[in-house]
């Protein structure tokens, strides 16, 4: 099919080819895109010197040219193309386009933004396809930079703009939203504030927001900063501007006008909080106060009598590391690591008092003699008021087996808040999980309740959060202060009430909410778990439900999942078998979670359906928390009763094959290395790909061989 004269000319100016520069090699040009469509780009490019030599550089021409050889990866040629461009065209949007997605390349971001906003606010009539590739390329380095907020905009543009033509945008959107990494509050989708009624600026705001709506967000925002100039203190502007700001990259102006938007007395204060938690996070002018992290090295006269030590010493406690992953390039690993504790580890954790668990003081890491270098002992610990006593113990525990004039260089750092926040026990082998779930509760509220608000945070003007609670002038910003850390706690998958924070604090708790009145898509998601869910109708549960899926919200899906289980009018509208999944999945600890495999196998049960599917997923849980006799009774009833049901034998496999019980070749696994794999609790720490919780047993222990039996292990 031949080219059409009326359709949009490639150079970006509007105008059909019969009526614009291509007009009279309409021909020429077809052979040129029907080469570039079949991925022959090489060719295509040497017929478009071959046409700016014989008809001159026409803007179609240079379209096609920049854009062959950016695709080419011919950077250089690209940029001399693009210039020759935007000289001939500066307002084109298409030139403009190709010279955002060239300053991509160079992750020049700045030059990019500009450069696609001078696009949008010059486009005029179809959206180029240079442009739209434009929005994406932005998105994706955007979100390679690790500005969420920035790239999720772009792919919100991008998105609407495409309608049912692309779904790439909303799969990466979707990719980003189940991410749970990342901060609720950057998953947020803010919305336009609407002109107040009667005011005398409305043309002006509404001017700004039809700039927005067609993507010129630097346009909208300097028109929007130019009327806050004239008419401060308007909630709508303000949200406004800080919303296109943070689309744009601009953090800065971002944070001033979130911060601004919070102080008004119009806002309401669960909003106004939000509001600042977002420019308390966005904030990168405040200040990070950060603890060094310290690698102490010691020469080692005789290392088999050190290895003798840290062998027969209860303070000196095996990692459960891949010593070879702990190498640097080009360098051998360590022989062994440890652990060093405050203390002894406990005979035995049945009776375990909270005061009475090891803490973990530093890393030690041996290493043999080199050609070039002494055997040595690196102990990696903070530099914090422990520091000195940290050293102390190591010299109390090797003695004569160390020298006592170590070096220190700097391995790292640590926010101070996090290393506050953050603890690490090395428990009893045998501490039993209820005895080590309480314990963990206890320190949990004891770190939230005593120690966080003893801590400076930049945030509060350098103030604790205990001083600028008592400033009325204070209280968004330190209630958005435990907004952000209530956030982190859920996304850590922890459990603990805020609202015993806010109340110590004498600061407003967060409360339930009657949803009466309230449109299910414009509630904020952060507030969706305080929503009283009995008094929704089912079409706004089902609405909201469905919301905080997509936005992978783990306490609002159970807040939410729950009712929709209990609902029977809904049964007919939502695969409750999904439901559970999603309950199983975002459970807080593994009892929750056998909690609810318990109520999907007695639905299935009553249904006269197969409970399979719930019986893989409690032997995942048990196999987690190393249930040795259930896991053993479930591997039987799932072989004897449920092996031919479809994806029931594949499903056993690969859960067999994660946890190490058989190899990929379905071959028994070798027995577990010797050595204890020691119980260790600390927030902030990173869970694996099985059902992790900080107060997790280990899976194996003891050096034993697996008593979980499976087929072949005889």
């Amino acid at each position: 099919m031949s080219l059409d004269p009326y359709q949009p000319c490639p150079c970006g100016s509007g105008n059909k080819i019969k009526f614009c520069c291509s007009k009279d090699i309409t021909t020429e040009l077809d052979k040129v895109i029907r080469a570039v469509q079949g991925e022959q780009r090489a060719s295509a490019l040497d017929h478009v010197h071959k046409l700016i030599a014989d008809k001159g550089a026409r803007n179609a021409l240079l379209a096609i040219k920049a854009d062959v050889q950016l695709s080419l990866g011919q950077f250089d040629d690209a940029d001399a193309t693009i210039d020759e461009f935007l000289s001939a065209s500066p307002d084109n949007p298409v030139a403009l386009s190709l010279s955002a997605i060239h300053a991509c390349s160079k992750n020049d971001l700045e030059s990019a933004i500009e450069d696609l906003q001078q696009a949008m606010e010059h486009l005029e009539g179809m959206l180029a396809p240079s442009v739209y590739s434009a929005i994406g390329v932005v998105a994706q380095t955007l979100l390679q930079s690790g500005d969420v907020l920035a790239a999720r905009g772009h792919l919100l543009m991008q998105a609407g703009l495409a309608g049912d033509q692309d779904e790439n945008p909303i799969r990466l959107l979707m990719r980003i939203n189940m991410l749970q990494e990342v901060p609720l509050l950057l998953k947020q989708d803010y919305a336009y504030a609407d002109c107040p009624e009667g005011v005398e600026w409305a043309d002006e705001f509404e001017a700004a927001k039809k700039q927005a709506l067609r993507g010129a967000w630097i346009a909208a925002c300097e028109a929007l900063d130019t009327l806050e100039e004239k008419h401060p203190g308007q909630s709508a502007i303000l949200r406004n501007i800080a919303i296109l700001s943070g689309w744009v990259g601009q953090r800065d102006e971002a944070v001033v006008a979130w911060r601004k938007y919070a102080q008004l007395e119009d806002v309401p204060v669960d909003e106004a909080v939000e509001a600042e938690a977002l420019a308390q996070m966005l904030d990168q002018a405040a200040e990070v106060d950060e603890i060094d992290s310290v690698a102490v090295t010691y020469t080692v006269p005789d290392i088999e009598k050190l290895m003798e030590v840290c062998l027969s010493d209860r303070r000196v406690s095996k990692m459960p590391v891949d010593l070879k992953e702990l190498s640097a390039e080009g360098q051998p690993p360590p022989k062994a690591a440890f652990w060093l504790l405050d203390r002894e580890v406990p005979e035995s954790g049945a009776e375990l008092k909270r005061d009475a668990i090891p803490n973990v003081l530093g890393e030690m890491y041996i290493f043999g003699k080199q050609t070039d270098r002494d055997a040595r002992i690196e102990f990696t610990v903070l530099q914090d008021d422990s520091f000195d006593a940290a050293k102390s113990a190591l010299a109390e525990v090797f003695q004569d087996f160390v020298n006592d004039s170590p070096t220190e260089d700097v391995a790292g750092q640590i926010p101070k808040v996090t290393a506050a926040l953050t603890w690490r026990w090395r428990l009893p082998d045998d501490t039993p999980p209820a005895l080590r779930r309480e314990l963990v509760s206890e320190q949990r509220a004891e770190v939230m309740l005593n120690r966080w608000p003893e801590l400076t945070l930049s945030a509060l003007g350098g103030k604790t959060p205990r001083e600028a609670a008592t400033d009325p002038t204070m209280k968004v910003p330190t209630l958005a202060a435990i907004l952000l850390l209530e956030l982190g706690n859920e996304q850590n998958g922890n459990e603990f009430d805020f609202n015993q924070l806010r109340k110590a604090l004498n600061l407003p708790t967060r409360d339930t909410i009657d949803p009466v009145g309230i449109e299910p898509l414009k509630i904020s998601i952060v507030q969706i778990p305080l929503i009283d869910v009995a008094k929704l109708s089912d079409e706004d549960l089902l609405m909201l439900y469905r919301r905080v899926v997509l936005k992978h919200a783990s306490e609002a899906i159970r807040h939410l999942a729950k009712e929709v289980l209990h609902r029977s009018s809904l049964n007919d509208k939502v695969d409750k078998n999904e439901t559970y999944d999603l309950l199983i999945r975002t459970a807080v600890d593994a009892d929750d979670a056998l909690a609810y495999v318990a109520d999907a196998k007695q639905t299935a049960v009553d249904a006269d359906e197969s409970p399979a599917r719930w019986l893989l997923a409690e032997l995942s849980i048990r196999l987690s928390r190393a249930d040795t006799a259930e896991c053993q009774n479930l591997v039987q009833t799932i072989q004897t009763r449920y092996m031919q049901e479809p994806g029931v034998a594949q499903g056993l496999y690969e859960i067999l094959v994660s946890y190490g019980i058989i190899s990929p070749q379905a071959t028994p696994a070798g027995p577990p290395p010797p050595g204890a794999v020691p119980q260790m609790a600390a927030v902030g720490a990173e869970p694996d790909t099985k059902l992790w919780t900080p107060d997790a047993p280990a899976a194996t222990g003891g050096g034993e061989k697996s008593k979980l039996w499976v087929p072949g292990m005889d």
